[in-house]
């Protein structure tokens, strides 16, 4: 104890900055210099759980409210708060907000649900919007919704230092959207996760040449017709899922992706991103792909030259998909399939036999090392297909097949006895 006592405020304080504010006033009981410390902390993490009492719940806006009055030099850098409200805590979270905006606020992180009052709207004040210091703004939850500037003529959206935006079930128009994106001109990260519009009509542009990473998951019904524009020169990191909702999208600058997962529903929005990844390493098909990009002619589908891990998300064992895919990617490393088996669905080709390909896939011959198959479930020609990559594989070292031990019926025995061209190739079974 003494020696933590002897360092300075300035280690100390970032020290509890680490720590939820609940347990850093803990410290309080050791002296009071800890209880000076609390009160200037720069880094306040609230926590409806932490403070709940056997079966009683405290009034959390009580105790939030009460450090804020108590608050001292230096100002709030960072504010998160993660609650359940209820209707009366509609005007106090709003005030709560206001207290810590500042010219120092750098990250503000509002965690929120309405279990009880699902008619609940938290209105984001609009100083949020303004606060030229913020870094990092993250607001989660279906009871969040934010103003149009117009609405008020001291509304204004100016965020110059914002790196990252997370938005998670907020409710706003394409238009206040579209709005706040173009008055962040520094974004690195975006995540906009089952943003409600009120529009059923207009554009959506996501046009950045800073950003770094995007995450977008819209699941909009067939009530709105949008037009998504992607043009991010920059990003390294792409996830989208975009099941109904957009009448078009467009996409460009994507040549320095990386790393991207794609699950969309329309096989020409498919194929928009896949012509424009052409530099991708890592990249990941869900489900929705499988609908729709099989049914593709194989020359529609670009050459992936630099994709060295492949994941397809399948519903089936769909050899000729998974094969089209193989003679598009010559440098391919590494190919997972994970099957996603939904309940009363059928093969749609039951009767499709296992096609010996004209030509052998490149990369099975030179550079393919691992094949990973995820929750196997047994479908026409695998044992083709293992029976291919293992005759085919030259460097192949490693074929892993998690199997549900109970439907297994003999398989990982049948498997096991087939022959390899590569000396080095194990066959491994994970059961599930």
């Amino acid at each position: 104890m003494d020696m933590i006592s002897d360092l300075p405020d300035c280690i100390l304080l970032h020290i509890l900055s680490f720590l939820p504010t609940k347990t850093a006033f803990l410290t309080t009981v050791l002296s009071r210099r800890w209880t000076h410390l609390c009160h200037d902390l720069q880094h306040l993490h609230f926590e409806q759980n932490q403070f709940r009492n056997r079966n009683t719940w405290p009034d959390l806006f009580f105790i939030v409210n009460w450090i804020l009055s108590r608050h001292k030099a230096p100002p709030i850098r960072t504010f998160r708060l993660t609650c359940i409200l209820h209707k009366c805590d509609e005007h106090t979270l709003e005030g709560v907000i206001s207290k810590v905006l500042g010219p120092n606020l750098e990250e503000l992180n509002l965690q929120l649900s309405s279990i009880w009052c699902s008619d609940l709207k938290i209105v984001i004040p609009n100083g949020v919007f303004s606060c030229t210091s913020l870094v990092t703004l993250c607001l989660n939850g279906g009871c969040i919704k934010f103003l149009s500037p117009s609405s008020s003529p001291s509304c204004r959206y100016h965020l110059p230092s914002l790196k990252t935006l997370q938005l998670y079930n907020v409710e706003t128009s394409v238009g206040n959207l579209e709005e706040l994106l173009s008055h962040c001109p520094a974004l690195e990260t975006l995540i906009l996760e089952s943003v409600c519009q009120s529009r059923k009509e207009g554009q959506l542009s996501i046009c950045f040449p800073s950003l770094k990473s995007l995450h977008f998951k819209s699941y909009f019904g067939d009530a709105l017709r949008l037009l998504l524009v992607i043009d991010t020169p920059s990003l390294k990191r792409l996830d989208i899922l975009v099941v109904e909702g957009f009448r078009e999208i467009r996409v460009r600058n994507l040549h320095n992706v990386e790393e991207a997962s794609i699950n969309i529903a329309k096989q020409s929005f498919v194929l928009e991103f896949l012509v424009e990844l052409c530099r991708i390493r890592i990249l990941e098909l869900g489900l929705l792909v499988f609908d729709c990009l099989p049914e593709a002619l194989p020359h529609r589908i670009p050459e992936f030259t630099c994709l060295q891990r492949l994941e397809l998300t399948v519903s089936w064992f769909d050899t000729r998909y998974i094969m089209d895919m193989l003679h598009k990617c010559p440098m391919l490393k590494l190919l997972a399939i994970v099957f996603n088996v939904r309940k009363y669905e059928m093969d749609p080709h039951p009767s499709r036999k296992w096609e010996l390909p004209a030509k052998i896939p490149t990369c099975l011959a030179s550079h393919l090392q691992v094949i990973k198959i995820k929750r196997y479930y047994e479908s026409r020609d695998d044992r083709d297909f293992f029976a291919y990559v293992l005759q085919h594989g030259l460097v192949f070292e490693s074929l892993d097949i998690q199997v549900d031990r109970a439907r297994a019926k003999g398989f990982p025995e049948e498997i096991s006895l087939l022959p390899r061209s590569s000396k080095a190739c194990q066959i491994n079974f994970c059961w599930i």
